[in-house]
């Protein structure tokens, strides 16, 4: 099967996956009911697009990685905020209340996505994990004032799950406190320039 042929047929098998969620709706359905099959249809489309099969390890990988990603997900789009903070209490248990918080964004999708955002912007703007983490990098550099940035990530992953930092991704670092926001691995740059120059004036 070449590529457009592969395209169209997970296309089409998208397709009934969704008519199947949209045509399966009880009326008086929970909403704990209404979560469970809200996570059933977004652990299928993950596992069609990715091409698991039933019963392997490779499926059971791809769900805990799912789930992962969207108990971590961070929006900067304030529009997504509702639909960010539902995945993030569907993937850790708390469906009901994502459904709640989907309907009342439904509503009043203006006052949802305010209320939101009021509530990150109350938020400290340095956490105690960006903190710490700022302490592993002057740590590192005190160590190795020329280091890069390619070899302060290959440092920084030698602390997974040392207490500060839980992993590294191809886009960011997130911590083991779960209330800390992820950072971008991108803003490492700027972070080991802060600390050499930091170390420099310790001389």
């Amino acid at each position: 099967m070449n590529k457009e042929a592969q395209q169209q047929s997970f296309s089409d098998s998208l397709h009934q996956l969704e008519q199947k969620f949209s045509d399966g709706g009880q009326p008086g359905e929970s909403d704990a009911q209404i979560a469970e099959e809200l996570v059933h249809l977004i652990l299928e489309r993950e596992r069609l697009r990715r091409g698991v099969n039933e019963g392997t390890p490779e499926r059971a990988a791809v769900d805990a990685e799912t789930l992962t990603r969207m108990a971590k997900w961070d929006s900067d789009n304030p529009a997504l905020l509702p639909t960010e903070k539902a995945l993030r209490r569907f993937a850790t248990g708390r469906g009901a209340d994502g459904v709640a918080l989907l309907k009342r964004a439904i509503t009043d999708p203006k006052q949802a996505a305010s209320d939101e955002a009021r509530r990150r912007a109350l938020m400290p703007r340095k956490s105690k994990t960006s903190s710490q983490l700022n302490k592993l990098i002057d740590d590192i550099v005190a160590t190795c004032p020329t280091i890069s940035v390619y070899e302060l990530l290959r440092r920084l992953r030698k602390q997974i799950g040392h207490g500060v930092i839980q992993a590294i991704n191809d886009t960011e670092i997130t911590f083991e406190d779960e209330e800390s926001m992820p950072v971008k691995r991108s803003a490492l740059k700027d972070r080991l320039s802060r600390a050499k120059k930091k170390n420099r004036k310790a001389r």
